[in-house]
């Protein structure tokens, strides 16, 4: 007989679906770590970022007398919350509304929005904004502690000073709301002052008007040095919290972000992620006088010209920029006011300054094929002196909006 008859059996390929389902596995299951990860970095920044500044261990002396307000803005009090229909808006934003009344600024601060971060003095259980402890602390009676000055002629003090505060509901179903009361100043912040500058219709180059505002920031930096003396940072300077109290002071205002110097927020990832100096003191100091160039080049008749000066480090503006971010890391508020006030600068530090400068302008950017040589300038002058701070990273990758921000409890 014949060999035995052999069926062959056919096996169908195996499926790739199963292991194509593996790989979407592994990368769901990896995005998912670094989604924990992300979120327990991002909320911990934030838990940092909202934590208290620390008053008492500078005015803990004075700090019982800043509860009860006097019987003079008790009286400023009343006739406000009277003629609050009166009350004109001068703007809004994220945490509340400010108003404009006669001669004084009223500031409202919507609960529930952005934490308040101190607890309110002799309240146990309430919160308040860090502003209007801030605000007290240097603009008012504890100033003298500070820079033994007063806020009024030669011997300002370079803060707001505050009329009032209080706590109260804008109709009986609202729920209460912190007011801080400040003077108006008229001539509004740097930005104000910018633009009428510029449009008076005889604007000046950005070398004339740094030779009439240059003593002006100096006394800026006199007060910025006053504060850190005092143990604590601003950690939000930019034109629009500087305010014109004359021809010849501005004010540091807008101190919510006032923080003491060791503050955790300084160390956490929010602060890194915007490139703050780790030194805060430091950081201060470059904020400002990014403020302050950003002011003489919104003012001045020709911006092209400001930007060419600026990125070849050429001109006294220029050169207190450069010169500086040479060391930024370490600057001081008194070391700057030094340098400024001493011009020229010498010329070893010049030729640092001038690589800084060069090293600047040869960064280059996908954008930069499709912009002008003019528009390609711009956008380097501002982002050298961007002052501008963001948390949306941080919100959105921590689920802020499920979770909400991380508060600390009095």
């Amino acid at each position: 007989m014949g060999a035995p008859f052999r069926v062959s059996s056919l096996r169908a390929p195996r499926p790739l679906h199963p292991l194509r389902y593996r790989i979407v596995l592994v990368i769901l299951i990896l995005f998912f770590i670094q989604q924990q990860r992300l979120f327990f970095i991002y909320r911990k920044a934030l838990s940092m970022k909202y934590s208290p500044t620390v008053f008492e261990c500078k005015f803990g002396r004075t700090a019982s007398r800043l509860w009860r307000p006097a019987d003079e803005d008790s009286q400023l009090q009343n006739e406000l919350l009277a003629s609050r229909e009166s009350w004109q808006v001068l703007g809004s934003g994220w945490e509340g509304s400010t108003f404009i009344y006669n001669d004084v600024v009223i500031k409202t601060f919507t609960p529930g929005r952005s934490p308040f971060r101190n607890c309110a003095l002799c309240q146990p259980g309430m919160k308040w904004p860090t502003e209007i402890p801030a605000s007290l602390s240097f603009g008012n009676l504890l100033a003298s502690d500070i820079v033994n000055t007063s806020f009024q002629g030669e011997q300002s003090s370079g803060f707001l000073p505050v009329k009032a505060y209080f706590l109260a509901a804008a109709s009986p179903n609202s729920i209460p709301e912190w007011h801080l009361v400040t003077p108006l100043l008229r001539e509004g912040n740097l930005e104000k002052l910018a633009n009428k500058l510029h449009d008076n219709g005889r604007p000046k180059g950005f070398s004339a008007l740094d030779i009439q505002y240059r003593p002006t920031f100096n006394r800026l930096l006199r007060t910025l040095e006053g504060m850190h003396l005092a143990g604590f940072c601003h950690d939000d300077i930019k034109p629009s919290n500087i305010f014109v109290q004359d021809g010849t002071h501005w004010v540091l205002g807008d101190l919510g972000n006032v923080r003491h110097i060791s503050h955790p927020y300084h160390s956490s990832r929010i602060w890194s992620d915007n490139k703050q100096l780790h030194d805060c003191r430091a950081n201060d100091v470059v904020r400002a006088l990014k403020s302050y160039l950003q002011f003489l080049r919104s003012a001045s008749n020709d911006t092209d010209a400001f930007d060419v000066a600026f990125l070849k480090g050429s001109g006294p503006p220029s050169a207190l920029f450069w010169t500086t971010m040479v060391d930024s890391v370490s600057v001081t508020a008194e070391g700057l006011h030094a340098r400024s006030a001493a011009q020229p600068v010498s010329t070893v530090r010049m030729l640092d300054a001038l690589r800084l400068a060069t090293l600047s302008t040869q960064r280059h950017s996908l954008s930069a094929f499709f912009l002008s040589k003019r528009h390609q300038l711009e956008k380097q002058v501002k982002q050298a002196l961007r002052t501008s701070l963001s948390e949306d990273l941080a919100r959105v990758l921590s689920l802020t909006w499920i979770v909400g921000v991380p508060e600390s409890h009095c």
